[in-house]
């Protein structure tokens, strides 16, 4: 009898190990739960640029999640210039949504060529794509919320990416 109460709890058990996180009848609910909030590009002295993403993340299900990672690729005119993943541990509950920020250096391949003593570094208004994801975990089960956005900003040309080549 013993066992087979054990026998019935690991059945029951087995398939709600998966449940978690999941929002009944929304099945895209992860699509709308991050967004990006703004997008910026601030040039540095050595003609690098620093790139700030600040996302809106919210917790579709009604289960307690954890912000674990934020993945993005960045591409300028088109052309992929970086990929980054940045782990995180930030709470996130289903009556708030909660703020990121995050930050990508992307580096002048050629900063002696390209950095003219104290002059500013020259800049051009480009298309900033950035398209990645975040990740949320419910105990031992993740899901993954898409984000995308695409801007015109002024970006250092030295990052710029040259004809033919992808990062």
């Amino acid at each position: 009898m013993r066992s087979r109460r054990a026998l019935l709890a690991l059945a029951v058990a087995v398939p709600l190990g998966g449940c978690l996180g999941v929002v009944p009848f929304q099945p895209r609910a992860y699509d709308d739960a991050a967004r990006v909030r703004r997008l910026g590009v601030e040039s540095l002295p050595d003609g690098s640029a620093r790139l700030r993403l600040d996302l809106g993340v919210r917790n579709p299900s009604s289960d307690a999640a954890t912000l674990t990672r934020v993945d993005f690729a960045v591409r300028l005119v088109g052309r992929g210039v970086a990929v980054t993943e940045q782990t995180l541990d930030v709470p996130v509950d289903s009556e708030r949504e909660v703020e990121v920020k995050v930050a990508l250096v992307l580096p002048n391949p050629r900063p002696q060529a390209s950095v003219r003593g104290d002059a500013p570094p020259d800049t051009e208004d480009v298309m900033v794509d950035v398209e990645g994801g975040v990740v949320l975990r419910f105990g031992g089960v993740e899901r993954r919320a898409p984000f995308k956005l695409a801007a015109a900003l002024r970006v250092p040309r030295a990052v710029l990416p040259e004809a033919g080549t992808e990062r």
